[in-house]
């Protein structure tokens, strides 16, 4: 019960929000701590905090994520409403819709983390790993360049994921904010069975 109000008071004074790209990430961080073992606070459910975002969002880090119904960004993350700007479709790929909404939240709400994040068992990756991609074609041609070479299923979805960082790294807005140290963009991959998120290296 301590921890929980300890928490909650230390969001309340961060203004709901993180200021810079490791507050953020160690905020994610530690809410998949939490959700891995069980022990979510749920953080930012209330009435008061839809009376505090309703006018204005200040969203504290971008989750590209996949649209798979078992990786709710939220819940794996414990975090809350108006915490994060998330954007999920197959594969977490990055087209020109998905770049035009990322740079939107970094430009205009302030967000300072972007995470790309995949997942265990991704279909959209397996199809085009094992050419049954007729269903999926747009999808597949963002997924096919990346993923040449991988051997497994879990290789290939960490190359995905390595490749749209890299992508979105070297769109101008996104790279003149990392200079500027206010933004940081980095991968992930999330165990289904134990719930972990594990950040992946460059």
């Amino acid at each position: 019960m301590l921890t929980r109000i300890l928490v909650l008071f230390l969001f309340a004074m961060q203004g709901g929000f993180a200021q810079t790209p490791k507050e953020s990430l160690d905020r994610l961080v530690e809410g998949n701590k939490r959700y891995a073992k069980d022990r979510l606070l749920h953080p930012n459910h209330s009435t008061d905090r839809r009376e505090e975002v309703k006018e204005k969002q200040n969203p504290f880090a971008v989750i590209l994520g996949c649209s798979d119904s078992r990786v709710s960004p939220e819940i794996l993350f414990d975090q809350g409403i108006g915490d994060l700007f998330v954007v999920r479709d197959a594969g977490n790929v990055a087209g020109p819709i998905e770049l035009d909404s990322i740079e939107y939240s970094v430009k205009y709400l302030g967000s300072s983390l972007i995470l790309v994040l995949g997942h265990q068992s991704c279909g959209a990756v397996t199809a085009v790993l094992d050419g049954k991609t007729s269903d999926i074609e747009a999808v597949a041609n963002l997924i096919e360049p990346a993923i040449k070479g991988a051997k497994t299923v879990e290789e290939a979805i960490k190359a995905n994921v390595r490749s749209v960082v890299a992508q979105l790294q070297k769109a101008p807005l996104i790279k003149k904010l990392i200079s500027e140290k206010k933004l940081a963009c980095i991968g992930a991959y999330y165990h289904l069975g134990s719930g972990k998120v594990e950040l992946l290296t460059p």
